[in-house]
């Protein structure tokens, strides 16, 4: 309803009645939810943006941080393994090399050979009075094999001299004597190259007997004597 001010000849708002402003009222506890309650709302996001934002900072920096050591230990890791799969591949390349290199060589050196290179050879070739001359060469198989026949002769020579001093007493000079024909009859089984070792001994100054060679039936009378 509106009212009339008769005194000042205005008309005034129509008044709201009691039933609207007790609904707004109602509306507004209901929702919970009022213009303070807005505002202070508004003031506390905006307060608690700040510290979203460093935290977000400080993880950024963490996995930055993280992801670089982890590429660095990637990277390691890579080179180790990279190290140990060609490592031994270039060991077994070094070595094949070498051996290619000495294969050459040595059919350079070898007359049965395709690759055989005479004035090679020559200018290699030792002569008498040079070191390691008559000697199969330092390392080799040869060399190998010349040895081990070495130390069997040395042993086939022991055991010679051995038989010799169990075949009779020593004289009055203290040496032991025995004739070609006795000695051929016992050592014969026990090795077919009596007369071989028999060099072999004088040479080595372990017998001695007069002659350059040894036959069997027209030396039997030859003394041999252990020294």
């Amino acid at each position: 309803m509106e009212e009339v001010d008769e005194e000042q000849g205005t008309v005034l708002s129509p008044t709201p009645k009691l039933k609207e402003c007790r609904s707004e009222s109602l509306e507004t506890e209901d929702s919970g939810y009022s213009e303070g309650d807005g505002e202070g709302k508004s003031q506390a996001d905006s307060k608690k943006e700040p510290p979203t934002e460093h935290k977000e900072d400080a993880a950024r920096i963490k996995r930055s941080y993280s992801s670089r050591n982890n590429k660095a230990t990637g990277e390691l890791d890579n080179i180790n393994k990279a190290y140990k799969r060609h490592g031994p591949v270039n060991n077994i390349k070094g070595k094949w090399e070498k051996w290619s290199n000495q294969h050459a060589l040595t059919q350079k050196l070898n007359p049965f050979s395709e690759e055989f290179d005479h004035e090679f050879a020559m200018s290699r070739r030792l002569h008498k009075g040079d070191k390691g001359y008559g000697h199969p060469e330092e390392g080799t198989k040869t060399a190998e094999r010349a040895m081990r026949a070495e130390a069997h002769i040395h042993r086939e020579m022991k055991d010679l001299c051995f038989i010799i001093s169990t075949m009779s007493k020593p004289g009055k000079d203290g040496k032991v004597r025995v004739t070609f024909g006795e000695l051929f009859d016992r050592y014969v089984r026990i090795s077919d190259k009596v007369v071989g070792i028999l060099l072999r001994a004088r040479k080595h100054d372990m017998v001695d007997f007069p002659g350059e060679m040894l036959w069997q039936g027209r030396d039997d009378h030859v003394i041999i004597t252990l020294l």
